[in-house]
């Protein structure tokens, strides 16, 4: 399109040259033939052609001295060397020719013969500025297109990092609850089953009767305690995370406004599920916090038979725009992040701002 406009430009400047030589047959013809011309020559791909176009319109300016004046639409696209037989015969036209143009009383034949000369290097200096800017343009495209693979890239590395992070805490956890689990094995467990080995030592070989029905309370609530300590033992080895008492805990952390919590899931949830949803809801709350209004919000996790719900809210009025600004689009870090989250689930993630803000998360079942 630039080169269009630059040759617009040039067509025009060569028209101004038709008032000192009149508008006959022969000039309008040579004006359609500059334009065959100049835009053949583009397309031309054989560089044997194009040396030999120069040299042919050159010769045919001894023929027609017309074409003389669209010199400089023709040197838009040969140059500085190419032109010089087209300028030879546009010397000849003007010195040997007497019908190259009539005598004009404000614009002799000598200015006529240098304003041809100055359109042909405007056309060259207009074509090498073009070009250049061609070429800058080009250049910042393919500074855009390394920025955009670059921030892809970042994109997955700010993934595989947030993946790394999670197995890290996952290991860290069970590392410290394994070590918890043998502590308490290896010193209550063993002091508690020597306790009640020695209590049923001492049933066997006492016989007063008053002792037996102490000793059997004590037996009983040796057994409980033995029963507990197996069972948080138990717990500790489990690798799962209980994501309601998770979400419990966020909202008595939580001072900004009371928050209300809606949990009907199974205790069999998949670890990435229960990880995402409660970073989502870490995530939330902050906001929440940060940008909004609120006096009060809720939190709903459900499974229904084909897919969890997971759905934050709060009654905020969005006063502040720039919450509605950030939190709405595409450029926020805590909603990029969730967004990411909810992306690798497989699963959905919408903004309403009606009657309040909330966040509706869809994860189908794996």
């Amino acid at each position: 399109m630039s080169y269009l406009i630059d040759k617009c430009v040039l067509f025009c400047f060569c028209l101004l040259a038709f008032p000192f030589h009149g508008i006959a047959p022969a000039n309008v013809c040579a004006a359609l033939f500059a334009i065959a011309v100049s835009a053949v020559l583009p397309v031309l791909s054989d560089c044997r052609m194009k040396r030999l176009l120069p040299a042919g319109y050159g010769a045919l300016q001894f023929l027609f001295p017309a074409l003389c004046i669209f010199l400089p639409l023709i040197s838009y696209d040969w140059g500085f060397i190419a032109p010089l037989p087209a300028l030879g015969g546009l010397f000849y036209c003007a010195f040997f020719r007497k019908n190259f143009g009539a005598p004009h009383p404000f614009l002799p034949l000598r200015y006529q013969l240098l304003l041809i000369l100055v359109g042909c290097a405007a056309a060259i200096l207009l074509r090498r500025k073009t070009d250049r800017s061609l070429l800058l343009h080009r250049q910042l495209l393919k500074v855009k297109d390394d920025g955009t693979e670059m921030q892809l890239l970042l994109k997955e590395r700010n993934r595989s990092l947030r993946e790394k992070q999670d197995s890290e805490i996952y290991a860290a956890t069970l590392r410290e609850r394994n070590r918890i689990a043998r502590e308490i094995h290896d010193n209550v467990g063993h002091l508690l089953t020597r306790a009640i080995l020695m209590l049923g030592a001492i049933r066997t070989v006492q016989h007063d009767p008053a002792a037996e029905d102490p000793l059997a309370r004590l037996g009983d609530t040796l057994d409980d305690a033995m029963n507990n300590i197996r069972s948080s033992v138990h717990d500790l080895h489990d690798s799962s995370v209980n994501l309601e008492e998770s979400l419990q805990a966020l909202i008595r952390d939580f001072h900004f406004c009371p928050v209300r919590l809606q949990y009907r899931m199974s205790p069999d949830l998949p670890r990435e599920l229960r990880y995402s949803f409660i970073a989502i809801a870490k995530e939330a709350l902050v906001n929440i916090s940060r940008h909004s209004n609120a006096t009060s919000a809720s939190i709903t996790a459900i499974e229904h038979p084909g897919f969890y719900q997971f759905v934050i809210q709060d009654n905020g009025t969005l006063a502040d725009t720039d919450r509605a600004a950030s939190m709405t689009s595409s450029s926020g870090i805590g909603l990029e992040n969730m967004r990411t989250r909810v992306d690798a689930l497989n699963g959905n993630l919408s903004i309403q701002t009606a009657n309040g803000f909330r966040i509706y998360i869809t994860i189908p079942h794996a």
